[in-house]
């Protein structure tokens, strides 16, 4: 993954100081891009999760959490939606008379997601989520011997940056300029019901490293080609 990202950030690079003599839009590299109405987003967001435990420290064994958002692009750069996530993790952990085996989480989520930054070759923006949803355990009884299995309700909150670096037009391929990479950081805090009682939590930092897709770009480089097809056509 890091030798991928290296790569990839070192043609953003090398392709961004040829655009540079042959700029693909009229706005310039210094003012915000802003939509001139609301677009539809649909973004997949892995992301990275580490929970804080009590047994492993801060910063290990990062859970991989899948996940999707929906929402709008507003024209003052502004945007909104809803998500949905969710991970399995096989883990071997104490809570009192029991042996916890296995956790499986999913919840759905609100965001807004206002943009400090809409640059031409790059963008900074600050997620905000709340959620709900449910965690499951699965429990071995160290005393009966038997298992078991415990849900509880998961509340999370998160606040988090994300920037992203937009590939340019080079050699005049346009649909280049749709792509790039993203890379966002937060912290999630979990209102949760503790099954059983023990010193186990789902908050901690999360991470993730993507692949992005800019669909506002798509939508504005489709109406530029349909108004000049209409322009030739007249």
């Amino acid at each position: 993954m890091l030798r991928c990202l290296l790569i990839v950030s070192l043609l953003w690079f090398v392709a961004g100081h040829r655009a540079c003599a042959q700029p693909a839009d009229s706005l310039p590299a210094s003012k915000n891009e802003r939509p001139e109405k609301p677009r539809f987003i649909l973004e997949a967001d892995q992301r990275f999760f580490y929970f804080k435990d009590a047994s492993p420290p801060l910063l290990r064994n990062p859970v991989n959490v899948w996940g999707a958002r929906a929402g709008f692009l507003l024209p003052n750069n502004i945007k909104l939606g809803v998500g949905y996530y969710f991970t399995t993790q096989h883990i071997s952990d104490s809570w009192d008379e029991f042996q916890v085996t296995y956790r499986r989480i999913q919840y759905a989520t609100v965001y807004v997601e206002p943009y400090f930054f809409r640059r031409k070759f790059w963008e900074l923006s600050a997620p905000i989520e709340v959620g709900v949803g449910s965690a499951r355990y699965d429990l071995f009884s160290t005393d009966t011997q038997k298992p078991d299995r415990r849900n509880s309700i998961a509340v999370p909150l998160s606040v988090g940056l994300s920037i992203s670096a937009k590939f340019p037009e080079v050699f005049g391929i346009r649909p280049l300029r749709w792509f790039g990479v993203n890379l966002m950081t937060g912290y999630r805090y979990t209102l949760q019901n503790r099954v059983p009682l023990g010193p186990v939590t789902l908050n901690g930092v999360y991470y993730s490293v993507s692949p992005a897709v800019f669909l506002d770009r798509i939508y504005q480089d489709y109406a530029n080609w349909r108004k000049s097809r209409r322009s030739r056509k007249g």
